[in-house]
């Protein structure tokens, strides 16, 4: 749960540049909507953990920052800010898709290893979530949106073509014994089940 939280804190911080930079209003709200989103999921990763072990979520470790795929070395993060407004919705989409294929390695992770099914459900609904910001950030529309948001609930990890060869690589690379070791069970309903279930078992 660390590790994925302190993911989130840079996807977030991509996606609050971007809502100030980007000129494509589509990709604009897209943004807004990928920062609250990961917002609220930081919150519920931090009530569960409150709820589970006591204390606000501990931050992310160096090493937890070394063993995640898809988080955007420092260099690239400033390259980016001093883009040229021309240049800026193409090097954002480039460096989120990265990113979100990271969280979905990620999420596939605990998908597979998770003992308690709360945290198997919340990383399946992270990993839907961030391959249809894949789709959408590549232009897809209409009905094929909604080809790729039904085939994303259903394909297995690697399936989906927003994972990429990236994700698949980092996939296989994943710990899965420390990704999202304490999430909670799923976005709409994690917050009433943080206060209403006990801790997960080991």
């Amino acid at each position: 749960m660390r590790r994925m939280a302190a993911h989130h804190g840079q996807g977030i911080d991509l996606a609050l540049l971007a809502a100030e930079r980007v000129q494509d209003p589509h990709l604009r709200a897209l943004a807004r909507l990928m920062a609250a989103e990961q917002k609220s999921e930081v919150a519920i990763f931090d009530q569960w953990w409150r709820s589970w072990f006591g204390g606000a979520l501990p931050p992310a470790t160096a090493k937890d920052h070394a063993a995640m795929p898809g988080m955007i070395p420092a260099a690239e993060l400033e390259a980016l800010r001093q883009a040229e407004a021309g240049a800026f919705d193409a090097s954002f989409i480039a460096a989120m898709t990265t990113h979100h294929q990271g969280a979905i390695a990620m999420a596939n992770a605990a998908i597979r290893e998770a003992g308690d099914v709360r945290l198997r459900l919340m990383s399946h609904a992270i990993r839907h979530a961030q391959r249809g910001e894949i789709e959408l950030m590549r232009g897809s529309q209409g009905f094929a949106a909604v080809r790729a948001a039904v085939l994303n609930i259903l394909l297995p990890a690697g399936a989906a073509p927003a994972d990429g060869a990236t994700a698949q690589r980092a996939d296989a690379l994943v710990d899965p014994s420390a990704v999202c070791r304490a999430t909670p069970a799923s976005a709409a309903g994690a917050a009433t089940a943080g206060r209403q279930n006990p801790r997960p078992r080991p």
